[in-house]
């Protein structure tokens, strides 16, 4: 029973420390125009104006600080600018949009600062593998002209925006970072699986000594001289 507990106590504190790893700690104001703190941060997402799932993200090292309150954020439409790598001024109307930017062809500040000059109020920034991105400036720069904010997300998420996009739905997102700690939940499963594993392993093991233990006992055969003694003493 000593055994279960232990590992019931490792498992708690082995979560514990994955929630503390990916929670989200307050932005704080840049001391400069490119050394923003990078920061976990929520895509609210509607759909023809309908709230579905946030998308987890990651604030840039550069462009405006967040709001930590969703009342001092901005909603707005969701636009693929024309290239979708947004390296060169887009074709389409991003006015007043948040622009969705492809990664590759050139670096991440380039493509803020285009889409900031077409009128971007917003970039998320798409990162072709699992997981966000940690955007940094070129060179460990710190300058920027950027004012607009710059995020991050991941292919997975990016696939849920691109679903309703090309189906021909009005999709709106707002871009902020809460006070309170954020969970990326495919993480914490992830974690707990890997545990879990472990945990079962183990007691697994242990059980399986202790059958065979058991079972030992019970087919143990005393020697014949131990028998022969014993009938003698009766």
């Amino acid at each position: 029973m000593a055994f279960s507990w232990r590992f019931i106590g490792l498992f708690i504190f082995v979560f514990l420390l994955l929630v503390s790893s990916i929670a989200h700690s307050a932005p704080t104001n840049a001391h400069s125009s490119c050394s923003n703190e990078i920061n976990m941060m929520l895509v609210k997402l509607w759909v023809n104006g309908a709230e579905e799932d946030s998308i987890v993200g990651l604030s840039a090292a550069f462009g405006s600080v967040l709001p930590t309150d969703i009342k001092h954020a901005s909603r707005l439409p969701a636009v693929y600018p024309q290239p979708l790598n947004g390296c060169s001024a887009s074709s389409t109307k991003l006015s007043g949009s948040i622009a969705l930017v492809r990664r590759g062809e050139c670096e991440f500040i380039i493509k803020a600062t285009v889409a900031q000059e077409g009128g971007a109020g917003g970039v998320v920034l798409i990162n072709n593998e699992g997981g966000s991105l940690e955007i940094a400036c070129p060179n460990n720069s710190t300058i920027s002209t950027v004012t607009i904010p710059v995020v991050s997300i991941s292919n997975d998420g990016a696939d849920i925006i691109d679903k309703y996009i090309t189906s021909g739905k009005k999709v709106e997102l707002l871009l902020y970072s809460p006070d309170r700690p954020i969970v990326d939940y495919s993480v914490c499963l992830i974690w707990l699986m890997a545990v879990g594993t472990i945990i079962c392993a183990a007691l697994w093991k242990k059980f399986t000594q202790s059958k065979e233990s058991d079972d030992y006992e019970l087919s143990y055969e005393p020697p014949l001289s131990h028998k022969k003694e014993k009938r003698k003493a009766v």
